[in-house]
């Protein structure tokens, strides 16, 4: 059996394991690096997928305004257990505590590291004071700054230790507050037992006020629970710019590529397909080769929609690689499509009259559909449609070679030592690579409609040898 060696800061890994941080906060329309959209930017990059919770809209015109969808509504769609710390950036009035409060309660056996972050101006009385009287309890982490520290306990005259230690007493496991004259940011902890010490001065470069990054960095550091909370807030100057996160022997953590967050965001659908009779009959050699033949044919349909998307998509594409790329596979889908039947023996079959499956109707229907919108995001949209049909399959390649079982039926041997070639693996992480390096400019909801569509391409695929066995066995009986 040959090696097979895989690049690991491109190619997906099976159950990639990727920590989601709960962002609850603004959605800013005049800045992505504002709000939850910069929340999310700094999670990519530090290995974290994020789970928008939206309490209110800052507009076009900077005016705050109510989301559509409560705070309820949001939270009970959430899956607690994929939740691995909170962040809470801004909440717009009292109601939203309470709905806030609810929640955290509802996560207290969960172990999840909470983040409220009180350095913006946007907070009024109102809502700090409903703040006070029901959620310090909840926090890992607070950060604040001394004035609004003092107006959340009505009282001016405390020193900057003495006012943290005042929100000490109310929950918070770490307290870091700016001084009176904003030159200095100061950690504090009730835990006396570290090098002896419950006050640590940050390093002085560092501007936390800086659009809420600092707790952000925070929360995502803390998802990944590779350290402490105090060892986390210890090393804050090593992680909490991006930029000098990705340089830290400390964390260990490398930035998402886009196409792993494609591939986490279908492990399920991969599963699944894991469990299909079709993939595992196959490689203990006990599918029916009549149910095999069924599958070529429908393949062979399908490469000839295929074909004609490719097409459409080569007569729309503005970016020259990508050009090239969609020209090259063309090339090979119409001599893959010419000879595959011959290649297992099967006679010609006439598209026009022979049935596609309804996997296989509904399949080349969509991406056939793709080219023929007025889209300018059309020819990436293609790339991301034509992924699953390469990535899914080397995946299952990749399992069944895992698996060291070797099919004794060739046609079965044939498929899983396709995915053994070292020179098609290698095509694939450069498609892979290229995938990654279109989607750099694509906003944040264009990167979400992306993701959906490779999810709905990954759903085909599945549906494709489910039907395949289905109908196969009985054309086979």
């Amino acid at each position: 059996m040959s090696t097979v060696s895989i690049a690991t800061d491109i190619y997906p890994t099976d159950q990639f394991r990727v920590p989601t941080v709960m962002c609850i906060g603004t959605q800013d329309r005049t800045s992505q690096m504002k709000g939850v959209d910069a929340d999310t930017i700094i999670n990519q990059h530090l290995g974290c997928t994020t789970h928008p919770i939206i309490s209110s809209i800052i507009t076009d015109q900077n005016e705050i305004t109510q989301f559509s969808s409560t705070l309820s509504f949001q939270f009970d769609s959430v899956d607690q257990s994929s939740i691995n710390s909170v962040k809470i950036s801004f909440l717009c009035n009292v109601d939203d505590v309470q709905e806030v409060k609810i929640f955290l309660d509802s996560i207290t056996d969960k172990n999840c590291h909470v983040i409220l972050d009180l350095i913006t101006d946007q907070w009024n009385n109102e809502v700090l004071q409903a703040i006070y009287g029901s959620i310090l309890s909840f926090l890992s982490v607070l950060t604040i700054t001394y004035d609004i520290a003092t107006g959340l306990l009505a009282s001016d005259q405390q020193s900057m230790e003495d006012t943290a230690h005042l929100l000490l007493k109310l929950g918070p496991q770490v307290v870091v507050i700016q001084d009176k004259n904003q030159q200095r940011w100061m950690a504090f902890t009730n835990n006396n037992e570290l090098l002896k010490k419950h006050c640590y001065l940050l390093p002085g470069n560092i501007d936390i006020s800086n659009d809420g990054a600092f707790s952000a960095a925070i929360a995502a550091s803390l998802a990944h629970n590779h350290h402490s909370l105090l060892s986390t807030i210890l090393n804050v100057h090593m992680y909490w710019l991006v930029e000098q996160s990705l340089r830290s022997s400390f964390l260990h953590i490398l930035p998402l590529t886009f196409t792993q967050e494609l591939w986490s965001f279908v492990n399920d659908i991969y599963a699944e397909t894991l469990k299909l009779p079709f993939l595992n009959k196959m490689l203990d050699s006990t599918l029916n080769e009549r149910i095999y033949d069924y599958y070529i044919v429908q393949d062979y349909l399908f490469f000839l929609d295929r074909g004609r998307m490719l097409n459409g998509l080569i007569n729309q594409c503005s970016n020259e690689e990508a050009h090239r790329y969609f020209t090259m596979q063309l090339d090979k889908n119409d001599k893959w499509a010419l000879t595959l039947l011959s290649d297992n023996n099967l006679p010609p079959h006439d598209e026009k009259t022979t049935a596609k499956m309804p996997a296989c109707e509904q399949y080349t229907k969509f991406l056939l559909a793709l080219t023929s919108c007025n889209d300018h995001l059309v020819w990436i949209k293609g790339l991301i449609a034509l992924l699953p049909c390469t990535l899914l399959y080397f995946k299952v390649g990749d399992w069944m070679i895992a698996s060291g079982v070797q099919p004794t039926v060739k046609r079965y041997a044939d498929f899983v030592d396709y995915y053994r070639d070292q020179a098609r693996r290698d095509r694939l992480i450069y498609f892979l690579d290229l995938t990654n390096r279109v989607v750099n400019d694509c906003s944040h909801e264009q990167k979400n409609e992306l993701k959906l569509l490779f999810r709905q391409v990954c759903e085909y695929e599945y549906a494709f040898w489910d039907e395949s066995y289905r109908y196969g066995m009985s054309k086979a009986e």
